[in-house]
């Protein structure tokens, strides 16, 4: 399964990205309940980041948003296993995503949609170089669409209190068949190295004595026996 994040430049058309920011902003002021939030993801992507509303964009933008993945980014799929609907993420203060892979799907892309980025609000886009480099970031250039797949370790860093919401468009690839994703003897490979590099999973824990406690008591089990 081969890596792949490539990035683009002025990816949408500007009438398209002022028509969805209306939209969304339009929905923001209504009751009706079409947001949903980050407190449905795994936890390990989750972790303690603010609650990030997340909101389904209808056809209306999310053909043309496909449409440009396929004319700009040269992204292909079957007409019987087509992408997603395109999403649209805000991101508040203290919002940020935990390391991990889109392995499950063909490819995912992000469109960043603030029309300036200060670096100091944080909401840089973390990966994990291709070429074994180390970690790099790329800071949410307006209009700037970034498309990975075949498993690429990424997150996103936490915005810092000052800074405005981080809006962007998430669009997920079809999804890949678990059975090509468990075959996948290289992919499995790379991301067990990957994990016990970065030591992903780990978890801090602030008061010492429960770490002694717990050591204490995995070795009275072993020496006692079964």
């Amino acid at each position: 399964m081969k890596q792949v994040l490539k990035s683009f430049n002025n990816f949408l058309d500007f009438k398209l990205i002022n028509e969805i920011d209306a939209y969304v902003d339009a929905s923001l002021k209504t009751q009706e309940t079409k947001w949903k939030t980050s407190f449905q993801w795994e936890s390990q992507i989750r972790r303690a980041s603010s609650p990030i509303p997340i909101l389904l964009l209808p056809d209306k933008f999310t053909t043309p948003i496909h449409q440009t993945l396929k004319e700009k980014a040269g992204l292909t799929w079957k007409e019987s296993a087509t992408p997603q609907q395109s999403q649209y993420y805000l991101y508040p203060p203290g919002g940020y995503i935990g390391w991990h892979n889109y392995v499950i799907y063909e490819f995912a892309s992000i469109i960043f949609l603030n029309t300036m980025w200060n670096l100091d609000w944080g909401g840089v886009f973390l990966y994990e170089d291709l070429k074994g480099l180390g970690l790099r970031g790329e800071v949410p250039t307006f209009n700037k669409c970034l498309v990975n797949g075949g498993g690429v370790p990424h997150g996103v860093s936490r915005l810092s209190p000052d800074a405005p919401w981080r809006r962007v468009i998430i669009t997920f690839g079809p999804k890949v068949p678990e059975s090509k994703i468990v075959k996948d003897k290289e992919y499995s490979q790379r991301d067990r190295a990957w994990r016990q590099k970065y030591h992903i999973g780990a978890e801090y824990v602030k008061n010492q004595a429960l770490v002694n406690l717990s050591a204490a008591a995995k070795r009275y089990i072993k020496e006692s026996g079964p």
